[in-house]
């Protein structure tokens, strides 16, 4: 009897074990494609770049396997406003990575959850390239501050950006 719930305790161990190296290593494993996507403007009638932002590589929070570099910048068209993370855009792999706007200064976790005011806009498409992100209809992008990538599986700060005033 004690060899069967041995047995059957070791099975249920290594089906979680199992799992959270799956979560872990499989953006590791089987990273999404190198995104290329065209700056705004295709279709619009017009469209002017806001400003432009750069990743805070000295931002605490940051260590070797969390961490987002690269450039940026916000557009305005016709129809929308749009974040586009640069050609340049790099970020350490991992699950379940989201893109947010602060109305607060981001650089590490405490600060990105002390922010009341935040919007979720997307998921991050890919770990590198030219990407764009579609601001939610009615936001008014003056009052956010900060865009952060943000880990949603394990609540862990990616990295960040200072939003240009407009």
């Amino acid at each position: 009897m004690r060899g069967w719930v041995l047995f059957v305790l070791g099975g249920v161990l290594g089906v979680i074990a199992g799992t959270g190296a799956m979560l872990i290593g499989f953006p590791f494993i089987f990273p999404p494609p190198v995104v290329s996507e065209a700056p705004p403007g295709a279709g619009a009638t017009t469209v002017s770049r806001i400003g432009a932002f750069r990743f805070d590589e000295e931002a605490s929070g940051r260590d070797l396997i969390h961490w987002a570099n690269g450039t940026g910048a916000l557009y305005r068209s016709d129809r929308m406003i749009v974040i586009r993370f640069d050609e340049n855009f790099r970020a350490g792999p991992g699950p379940n990575y989201w893109i947010y706007l602060n109305t607060v200064p981001v650089g590490e976790a405490v600060a990105f959850k002390s922010d009341s005011g935040r919007v979720k806009v997307a998921p991050l498409k890919s770990f590198s390239g030219g990407q764009n992100y579609a601001v939610p209809d009615g936001l008014d992008i003056a009052r956010f501050r900060t865009v952060t990538i943000w880990c949603e599986s394990f609540s862990v700060y990616i990295g960040s950006a200072a939003l240009p005033k407009n």
